[in-house]
């Protein structure tokens, strides 16, 4: 039996459905993603429809006056549900356990979630041994033979687990479950204790755990719903703070119609721009012309204030590329201290945009030495 660490006393009434957040620490970026993530499933509500959104976190001052019940947390809680081997992912597997109790249906969301449809439609497909999760990955026996994946594989096959199964693995940025399912989490948390007693290699055993766990059970993906950006951060990082440093943090029923406006996608330029950029790039191969995308991209976006936010954002994505070389190499092919633009890459039509990318360049590649 899994001991999972109850919550404080609560006043919380059970609810038919829930859209459940866990959000823990001071930290500004999750505390955005999570208001963010909010107003883009209340942007999708139909006229008249209300949600119950709910959020678990050891801050509660942080969503005052903003439409969520909270369920607070304490130090002792999150330590609890890390469990003895230190895995912090657990505590995501030990919220939806204890989240289920709160409602019929609960709808789990990574705070990193833009909804794209009407989240009530989510919230009628989950029914008891009916599973949502965000999206199918991969088949256990594409990965089995990798080399951070053997640990985890002696694992599972005390469990009759081969490395040619194929059972699906998911990612849980989005996971749809139902109030009779918590021996289910209960079975997860145990793998997840049973698979990081030792040091574990992978940082998504948690996932991989439900996966497990829901192997013999239908699941259903939500790609089509919502967008988990867990790949591209920086960029959202990059609007939301635009977003908030614009109209703050502090709720107004207006904050839902104005989130509209900021991009579901890493915003790119128009595509005869792209096809443009393509074509000026057609004799460059591998990681010069991926520096060279990155560098147009951002130069060539448009004039939306959350497009011009991420412009560095792709110039950002250049320079990691050049700061892997050493320094010969970076001397050799671009000569950046000389001033003019490189010879090896074609360059920005305007003068003063040649200029903009070649300043930031030396600025990002001087920081990194220090």
């Amino acid at each position: 039996m899994t001991c999972i660490a109850a919550l404080a006393p609560h006043s919380l009434v059970k609810t038919p459905e829930q859209l459940l957040y866990l959000v823990y620490g001071n930290h500004e970026v999750y505390r955005r993603e999570v208001k963010f993530s909010i107003l883009t499933a209340l942007s999708l509500l139909n006229n008249g429809e209300s949600l119950c959104i709910r959020i678990m976190t050891d801050r509660p001052q942080d969503y005052v006056g903003w439409p969520v019940d909270i369920v607070a947390l304490n130090e002792e809680i999150l330590h609890q549900w890390q469990g003895h081997n230190g895995y912090h992912h657990r505590r995501k597997a030990c919220a939806m356990a204890v989240g289920l109790k709160l409602a019929e249906k609960t709808l789990f969301a990574d705070t990193d979630t833009l909804f794209l449809k009407n989240p009530h439609l989510l919230l009628k497909k989950i029914s008891p041994q009916n599973y949502l999760m965000d999206e199918f990955e991969y088949h256990w026996r594409d990965v089995s033979t990798r080399q951070n994946y053997l640990k985890l594989g002696a694992c599972l096959q005390t469990h009759g687990v081969k490395p040619d199964s194929d059972f699906k693995l998911y990612n849980s940025g989005l996971c749809g479950l139902t109030n009779s399912d918590t021996p289910l989490l209960e079975k997860s948390i145990g793998y997840i204790d049973e698979w990081t007693q030792a040091p574990f290699d992978i940082h998504t055993i948690e996932q991989i755990a439900l996966s497990f766990a829901m192997r013999d059970k239908p699941v259903q993906e939500t790609k089509k719903y919502v967008y988990h950006y867990f790949a591209k951060k920086r960029f959202f990082h990059t609007m939301q703070a635009r977003f908030f440093e614009l109209y703050g943090e502090d709720y107004r029923s207006e904050l839902i119609s104005l989130s509209r406006e900021v991009p579901r996608q890493v915003p790119e330029p128009p595509l005869w721009k792209q096809l443009q950029i393509k074509w000026r790039l057609r004799k460059l191969d591998g990681e010069l012309k991926k520096i060279a995308r990155d560098l147009h991209y951002g130069n060539e976006l448009s004039s939306n204030p959350y497009h011009l936010a991420c412009r560095h954002e792709w110039w950002k994505n250049a320079s990691r590329e050049i700061g892997r070389w050493d320094p010969q190499k970076q001397q050799r092919l671009l000569n950046l201290d000389s001033g003019s633009w490189p010879k090896v890459l074609p360059s920005p039509t305007r003068q003063e945009d040649q200029q903009g990318i070649l300043n930031f360049l030396r600025e990002q590649l001087a920081s990194a030495k220090h």
